[in-house]
Parts: structure tokens; C-alpha cells; sequence
């Protein structure tokens, strides 16, 4: 039975504001799971742009892992998802409750303390906001505000603990992070296919994937016990950590003890250190935990952890053409049909700071669908058509334009060095610029023979440079002494180089209109 000091009940309370074609709802969380499989979701208000992906996942891990235990194959309604939410926590509503009285029961995302009080566990109320909670490190106040949230509903509160509890990382001895990224210092990116980009298109494709291929797995058990790793008590102890073979492939994660209560009507968040991850996973893992949104980088035997720059062609082409071993949300499967998106995000994370919020939607028409079923005669083509236009971006970068540009800041002058700080924005412009359509222009070599293809795309890469070359022959500072020296020297270097680099570009000059992308 429910005690009465619980409160905020994620299963029967509207705690979280639904945007929809009807304005806005005040949903529970089985009403939001409804909501999603009717694609009626426009927006989550209180729900912040780095809080995403976190949301994301959490509903479908706890879709997923509530589908693969009904033999329903229709729609499912809310009492459906509260009973399989309640499942999931073996009946006890107190592990959907975010302030549960008793310390030594669970609460959503808060471990039982095996202590029994938060004195004896030497928890500390040093969390004043939501802002204060989640894993986003503002240094500066440049894309989010620091403390922003003034007067926090319940809701932030629950977005900030879902963000902390699966996406954090190492922060600083007794503050471990999850099991599904590469090392404490990581990321865990989302990279997946999608039939559209709305919240409720991506939720259905990817809770259906994951249903199908649930019991597809080595490290975890189908069967497992834990399916909420919060409903297990934790004293924080190293011994104390749960094995991966007792949880559910998609078991949801928790990494901190953290616990609510309520002071004079108002939310207290505590925290407690811990001397060790939640999850028991050897670091020679490094991260492959069959995450399904994941790649795994086969050389280096790693996950991936993005890095700074983003989602960039370059990385990409990496992980499609077949250096990552694919997470099974970016494999096309049978019931996907006709043309997808490719939806790639991640929050990354530095030392002491965070290194940007990276989001990229790609589409990809049907008829390049094939590049997303490893093996196939498309994928082969398309994986080999990449990876050497990769690598003739970086020809034409540094044989081309990067010693053409040093040649108008030197006037020509080879015993003088460059200032190469000075010429990277004209290689960064040229590159911005194959990043804008480097996709859409290889899903367009679908119908092209190899001759075609590469003509297309050496008379494309002929253009930009020649474009990025003459506006830097007009803004690269030069003295006037040497200014037409610079500007022979450099002219020079640029188009003898540009025509070794890409031959077939002024060999089949006349037939460029043909082919183009």
C-alpha cells in the first residue's frame, strides 16, 4: 500500500507538460508512453535541448524492455503501459514515487539506503536546482544560462535526474559514471535511422527494433532480475556493484545515490558518494555494452566517444563505411520502408567543462537505403565511394589550397614560414562547405557508374576550391611590395596542383553537365 508522506507519482500524476496539435497536457508518465505511439507529441515543455537524448532513451529502453514481455502486437494503452511499468519494479509503486518517505525503500531513479537514514548514510543537501543536478557543465554563459530554472517545476527535477543517472561520467573521486560509455571521460552518442524526425516517428521505429531483438544478446540476460537498477538497495560500496549478466539488455541505469525529500512544501535533493560504478563492467570493455544507440570502433576495439568537432562528414563516413560495427537502430530492418533519416546526437563532455551539444539529421532517399544493410551490393558500392571522396577532400586541401594560401601570405618567398593560423579559415571554409552537401551528393551517386560519380564529385570539389582560392587572393593581407609576386606565386601553385589533384575533372570538362550531382 502506498504511504500517504509519498508524493509526485510518475504513474498517476500529470507531471510532465505534452505540447501536441491541441495544445498542451498535463500527462503522467504511462499517458506520455501513449501519447508517443500515437506520434501526438510536438514538444516536452520544461524538457531542455542537452536533456534530449537522455528523455529519449530512457522512454525507449522502458518501452522496449515493457514490449518484450506482452504478447500484444497492436497499440498499447495507458493502463497497459502503467501495469508494465509496474512490472518492470516487481509491484512496487514506491520506485515510481520521486519522494518516497522511507529511505530504505525505492524511489524513481534513488536507490533504497541500506543505512536507513540519510544522516547515517552522510548524504548532503548541496543541490539547491535542477540546473545544479544534470551533467552539463556551464562554465561560461553562453548557450545555457547558469541556474536558469528560477522557480523549478517537479518536472526539471525529473529531467535533471534522468540526465544525471544514464548519460554522466567520472566527476571526481566517489562520483562514478555509467557502464555505457568508453571510460569515465567519454560520451554516450546516439546514432540510429528513423522513419521521421518527430519525437513520437523515432520513439515507435526504435521501440519496435529493440522489442524484436531483445533477447539478441551476450553480455546481458534476456531474463535478467534488474530491468531499473534503482529498486536494488546500494550502500555505494565497490562490492556492492551488479553484474551485467543479471540485468536486462536494456536495463535503465543509475550511477549516483540521490535522494528526495520534502522541506516545508518545497523539493530537497541529496547525494552521496559512492566507492565505485553501479554497474560491475571490466574496463577492458571499453563501453561495448551493446548499447543500441552506440558504434563500436573495430580497430581500436572501443566505443565511440565524439569529440568536439561533432557529427562531421568525416566522422560519419567512418562509422557507415565500415570501420564501426553498427548499433542495431543504425541497421535498416525489414519492416523499414522507403526514405529515412539518419539522427545522430550527443552531449560532449571535457575536462572540467562541456564541449558542445552536437545534433545532426541527414535524409537518405529510399533508393540509397541499401548503404544501411551491411554487406549489401549498395553498401559495398557506396562505403568505397566515401571513404576515397574523404580522401580527396584531404588531398585537395593540403597539396592544394593550403600551400596557395601560405604562398599569398609569404609572397612567394619559400625560405619564409607562414603564419598557418592565418590560412585554416580558408581550409575550414572549404570544408564547411563539403560538410553542407557531402551526403546528398552520395546518395546521388547511387545511379551513377564509378566514372560518373568521381567526375561529378572532382568537378564539385574544382568549384569550392577555385571559389575559396580567389576569395582569399582578395582578403589575405599582403603588402603591396609583394603583391603580385604573392599573387603569381600562389596562382601558380594552385593550378598546377588543383589539375594533378583532380585530373578527371578537366580531362571530361565537356561532359560535367551530364553528371552532375
Amino acid at each position: 500500500m502506498e504511504a500517504e508522506e509519498n508524493k509526485f507519482s510518475l504513474l498517476d500524476d500529470g507531471l510532465f507538460r505534452v505540447r501536441g496539435d491541441d495544445g498542451v497536457r498535463e500527462c503522467s508518465l504511462p499517458e506520455v508512453l501513449a501519447a508517443l505511439q500515437a506520434d501526438a507529441v510536438a514538444s516536452f515543455d520544461g524538457l531542455q535541448a542537452h536533456q534530449e537524448q537522455a528523455w529519449y532513451a530512457f522512454l525507449v529502453q522502458l518501452a522496449a524492455m515493457i514490449r518484450a514481455r506482452t504478447d500484444r502486437t497492436g497499440d498499447l494503452d495507458t493502463s497497459d503501459w502503467r501495469s508494465g511499468c509496474l512490472d518492470l519494479a516487481e509491484g512496487n509503486e514506491n520506485a515510481w514515487h520521486l519522494v518516497v518517505s522511507d529511505v530504505t525503500e525505492p524511489a524513481f531513479m534513488q536507490s533504497p539506503v541500506p543505512e536507513g537514514s540519510l544522516d547515517e548514510a552522510k548524504y548532503k543537501s548541496d543541490i539547491p536546482s535542477p540546473s545544479s543536478l544534470d551533467v552539463l557543465v556551464t562554465s561560461k554563459n553562453h548557450d545555457v544560462k547558469q541556474t536558469p530554472i528560477r522557480y523549478p517545476r517537479t518536472e526539471h527535477w525529473i529531467y535533471a535526474l534522468i540526465t544525471l543517472q544514464t548519460m554522466e561520467g567520472f566527476l571526481g573521486r566517489g562520483n562514478y559514471g555509467i557502464a555505457r560509455m568508453n571510460g569515465g571521460f567519454g560520451n554516450r552518442p546516439l546514432v540510429g535511422l528513423a522513419p521521421g524526425l518527430s519525437f513520437g516517428e523515432r520513439f515507435r521505429r526504435d521501440v519496435r527494433v529493440l522489442a524484436e531483438t531483445h533477447d539478441d544478446t551476450v553480455l546481458w540476460d534476456a531474463d535478467g532480475r534488474f530491468k531499473l537498477l534503482w529498486t536494488e538497495p546500494w550502500d555505494g560500496a565497490k562490492a556492492s556493484a551488479i553484474s551485467l549478466d543479471n540485468c536486462d539488455p536494456y536495463v535503465i541505469e543509475i550511477c549516483r545515490r540521490i535522494r528526495f525529500t520534502m522541506d516545508d512544501g518545497s523539493l530537497t535533493c541529496w547525494r552521496a558518494n559512492t566507492k565505485g560504478q553501479r554497474l560491475n563492467v571490466p574496463s577492458s570493455l571499453s563501453g561495448q555494452t551493446e548499447d543500441p544507440w552506440t558504434p563500436v570502433d573495430k580497430g581500436e576495439d572501443k566505443a565511440l566517444t565524439l569529440g568536439g568537432g561533432g557529427f562531421t562528414y568525416r566522422k560519419l563516413t567512418d562509422i557507415l563505411s565500415g570501420n564501426y560495427e553498427r548499433p542495431v537502430t543504425l541497421e535498416r530492418q525489414s519492416n523499414d520502408a522507403g526514405a529515412m533519416f539518419v539522427t545522430a546526437r550527443s552531449l560532449v563532455r571535457g575536462q572540467g567543462k562541456t564541449e558542445g551539444l552536437h545534433h545532426r539529421d541527414i535524409f537518405v532517399p529510399g533508393e540509397a537505403s541499401g548503404f544501411f544493410s551491411q554487406g549489401s551490393d549498395l553498401w559495398q558500392k557506396l562505403a568505397e565511394i566515401s571513404e576515397q571522396r574523404v580522401e580527396m577532400v584531404q588531398e585537395v586541401e593540403s597539396r592544394v589550397l593550403r600551400p596557395a594560401v601560405a604562398a599569398l601570405l609569404t609572397g612567394g618567398r619559400r625560405d619564409e614560414q607562414p603564419d598557418w593560423d592565418v590560412v585554416q579559415p580558408w581550409i575550414d571554409a572549404f570544408d564547411t562547405r563539403v560538410n553542407e552537401v557531402f551526403f546528398e551528393k552520395l546518395w546521388a551517386a547511387v545511379n551513377l557508374d564509378k566514372r560518373q560519380a568521381q567526375n561529378a564529385w572532382e568537378h564539385f570539389l574544382k568549384t569550392e576550391a577555385c571559389s575559396q582560392f580567389e576569395a582569399a587572393t582578395e582578403n589575405v593581407p599582403i603588402p603591396d611590395l609583394r603583391k603580385w609576386r604573392a599573387l603569381s606565386a600562389a596562382r601558380s601553385i594552385f593550378e598546377s596542383r588543383i589539375r594533378d589533384t583532380l585530373e578527371m575533372a578537366y580531362d571530361d570538362e565537356s561532359s560535367s553537365t551530364d553528371t552532375d550531382e
